[in-house]
């Protein structure tokens, strides 16, 4: 049973390209199909706080070093976009999805 579920609900992954004006209306689902892209991309490294923020909008929670944004991919467990910055120049150095 648990198998069908899983297979359910990773059965409609279907990755697409990161756009930003999508991005910042998409559902926690939605961003899930635009993630990876987004990372592989690594169109976020070198950017500021404030251009990321106009990239891809508010995070759901953030520090002094990290954004971290809500993703899913249909799985059971939700997952998160998370950015770190560099403490210095407050670029951003690494972007990773965690689970």
């Amino acid at each position: 049973m648990l198998l069908l579920i899983s297979f359910t609900n990773c059965k409609d992954y279907n990755p697409k390209k990161f756009e930003s004006v999508k991005w910042k209306n998409a559902s926690p689902r939605e961003k899930g199909l635009m993630a990876s892209d987004l990372v592989e991309s690594k169109i976020l490294i070198g950017k500021s706080k404030t251009e990321i923020l106009e990239l891809i909008g508010k995070p759901k929670d953030s520090s002094n070093i990290n954004f971290h944004y809500l993703i899913e991919f249909g799985y059971m467990a939700p997952f998160h976009l998370d950015i770190t910055f560099d403490k210095e120049n407050n670029k951003a150095i690494n972007a990773i999805l965690l689970d």
